[in-house]
């Protein structure tokens, strides 16, 4: 017997002593699975055959004969797992396994380009993970960022961008879910890349491409799309402007609605801060229809907090909810809603945990909402 495999470990290649090979299924009479596919070929007899090439690696060497043995080496900014070299024995097995390519979860970054990933991309990334990544230019150069593949679970593992390596730097961008960013270019000659991940489910991960540009002389640096916002303008040569609107169920927290690239002490630069929109904690809403999101989302709420909400339909109508997703600290953090406009209505329910119902309905033309978390 040269092997005995169950589960879903996929082995190396195997290769038999003789021109033979005899392969044998054996299955209960329970649960079944997907199966296998297997790829056979004939080589020579004293070969062992081609081992493959690592995910994100090099081979060197063309043969696999007794006696031959091969190379390997990963891409700049991976990190070898397992031999260097592996040598074709006499029992046509090679002496070890081929290594692997993984991305480390912390580096630095200094070449003129290269790849960002996940770890284990794309197999998905694992969890309680928080990855920081530096990408370092010259100065008086920016850098460039292309997405090219982007699954996170929503809203609770996500990466964070920001504009230097200061703990006060900007914010460039929060992403998460499985929208494809756009693409996005720092204001300064370092770029910093943040992921986290909670304790439970994972996504594919995320594939992104860096590439360092220099400033042109009648340009301003693209002050990139704020998180839970739409920019309109996409020129950022002199005197051109943008302007950001914040997404429903969120307000802006910084910066002004329209930025211009114009010439300050001789330097060219934006007019100001683009905006940062944010989940307001409470608020009072008149419109036929609208969004509240708790404090921080998609990301997460704050302690002690006290969130006051008012909705207001025009007199003789009612006021529908309905919850798109709902989680909170269990026994700790509630949403209470009051059928009417202050904590004095009656209550309709308090809720926390992830039970809530799919509507509610108000009596009469108010409802408050409170949030209280501990």
């Amino acid at each position: 017997i040269i092997c005995r495999l169950t589960g879903s470990f996929v082995p190396d290649l195997i290769v038999s002593m003789s021109h033979q090979m005899w392969l044998h299924l054996q299955s209960d009479e329970s649960v079944g699975s997907i199966g296998f596919k297997i790829n056979y070929k004939e080589i020579d007899k004293e070969s062992c055959g081609d081992p493959g090439t690592p995910l994100y690696g090099f081979k060197e060497g063309s043969g696999f004969l007794n006696g031959d043995v091969l190379r390997f080496e990963c891409q700049v900014g991976f990190e070898l797992i397992g031999e260097k070299m592996i040598t074709c024995q006499n029992n046509n097995q090679w002496s070890a396994n081929i290594p692997i390519c993984i991305f480390p979860c912390f580096s630095n970054f200094t070449a003129p380009m290269g790849t960002v990933l996940s770890p284990d991309y794309p197999e998905g990334y694992g969890n309680n993970l928080n990855c920081v990544w530096l990408i370092i230019s010259e100065s008086g150069t920016r850098i460039h960022l292309a997405f090219n593949d982007f699954d996170l679970e929503p809203p609770y593992d996500f990466l964070t961008i920001k504009d230097g390596d200061q703990s006060g730097a900007a914010l460039l961008g929060r992403f998460s879910g499985a929208e494809v960013p756009s693409h996005l270019t720092s204001n300064s000659n370092v770029l910093q890349l943040e992921f986290q991940a909670d304790h439970s489910m994972s996504g594919r991960g995320f594939n992104i491409t860096y590439s360092i540009q220099a400033f042109g002389r009648n340009e301003c640096p693209d002050p990139g799309i704020p998180l839970n916002a739409r920019r309109f303008g996409d020129s950022f040569q002199l005197g051109s402007s943008i302007s950001v609107v914040c997404e429903e169920g969120f307000i802006k927290t910084q910066g002004a609605d329209t930025i211009t690239c114009h010439l300050e002490e001789g330097k060219v630069m934006w007019s100001g801060l683009i905006p940062k929109c944010e989940a307001p904690c409470g608020g009072h809403y008149s419109g036929p229809s609208g969004v509240i999101l708790s404090p921080g989302w998609p990301g997460y709420y704050k302690d002690s907090l006290s969130c006051e909400w008012v909705i207001e339909a025009e007199p003789g109508s009612s006021i529908k909810i309905s919850f798109d997703r709902f989680q909170t600290e269990l026994s700790y953090d509630f949403l209470e809603i009051h059928d009417g406009p202050n904590l004095l209505s009656p209550m309709i329910g308090s809720f926390n945990g992830t039970q809530v119902p799919q509507f509610l309905f108000s009596s009469s033309n108010f409802l408050y909402l409170l949030f209280t978390t501990d």
